[in-house]
């Protein structure tokens, strides 16, 4: 017999909804590597609604859209200021110097003698 207190239809209904809650899988896809942060920002109207069309646009959700924009960004910014671009002139003066260096001044060779006297040979 059944005893109502513990296996009532309704708590085994509860169980299993409890039980797919906690078993659903996220729709981000994650790497073995890396984790998942949340980002919570204020942002004007406008810009939400545009952010939802562009989504809808590409076929993205939202979320998708975003995270694909900030990465995007992030790294154009990172090389903006990793990476150092040369004129053409630049370039050929660069790299004279490096295979034709001119001799070390007075200046240069007491640093030298310094380095060695502090640090060593």
């Amino acid at each position: 017999m059944l005893n109502p207190k513990r296996n009532s239809p309704a708590k085994a209904r509860m169980a299993k909804s409890k039980k797919a809650k906690t078993t659903r899988k996220s729709k981000l896809p994650k790497s073995k590597t890396e984790g998942v942060s949340r980002l919570e920002a204020r942002i004007p109207t406008n810009v939400y609604r545009d952010a939802e069309r562009a989504a809808k646009l590409r076929g993205l959700t939202l979320t998708a859209f975003v995270t694909t924009t900030i990465s995007e960004a992030a790294h154009r910014a990172i090389e903006e200021t990793s990476i150092i671009r040369l004129a053409r002139a630049d370039q050929i003066a660069f790299a004279q110097a490096l295979t034709n260096p001119p001799e070390p001044n007075a200046r240069l060779l007491a640093a030298k003698r310094r380095h060695a006297a502090l640090i060593g040979k």
